[in-house]
């Protein structure tokens, strides 16, 4: 057993012994994730706060093995492989978050999104959905007091795509590599 495998173990732990009752309520797969969650943040409140569409648990493993639309570079180095970024090509937007959103409308059908920073960035994804794109699972866990409430209440308020987000003005790139690398570990 590598000292990685200990951490992880020990981590697990340690989140049972908080939270073991609470977990137990909930779906073995929603269990999964939030313990996840919960041990690579350090944010015992995420038990409370995250929520999941119907069908998000069941689509996003699949999704999330073809790869991830991921809005900043520091997703794409903590996913290494699964995570697609791609910086800009056209600038139309006051804030570089929207323009990589926008960049993505031609292959974002079907496809996992993360959108582990800017509300911004939620915000021009939401609009593109509005418009007619459906990405198949968007992981929307942005961090701030401005907008991320908002957002993420958008997100969860529709029902035209598969959602996981956390209703806080916490979140960031940590929470959303750490769903998304938990979402791998379901079968």
């Amino acid at each position: 057993m590598t000292d990685m495998d200990n951490i992880a173990i020990e981590g697990e732990r340690r989140v049972r012994s908080v939270l073991g009752e609470v977990l137990d309520l909930l779906d073995p797969r929603e269990a999964k994730v939030v313990s996840r969650a919960v041990r690579s943040t350090g944010d015992l409140d995420l038990v409370g706060t995250l929520r999941f569409s119907k069908e998000a648990l069941t689509v996003g493993p699949k999704l999330i093995r073809k790869g991830i639309l991921v809005d900043t570079r520091m997703a794409k180095v903590a996913l290494g492989n699964l995570g697609i970024y791609k910086e800009p090509i056209v600038k139309n937007n006051r804030y570089m978050s929207q323009d990589i959103v926008e960049g993505w409308a031609s292959e974002i059908n079907g496809r996992a999104v993360l959108i582990g920073t800017s509300p911004l960035a939620l915000e021009k994804l939401l609009d593109l959905i509005d418009s007619g794109a459906r990405p198949g699972l968007v992981i929307g866990v942005p961090v701030g007091l401005v907008n991320a409430i908002s957002a993420k209440l958008r997100l969860a308020r529709q029902s035209k795509v598969e959602f996981i987000t956390n209703i806080s003005v916490k979140g960031g790139v940590a929470l959303g590599v750490s769903i998304t690398r938990a979402l791998m570990e379901i079968e």
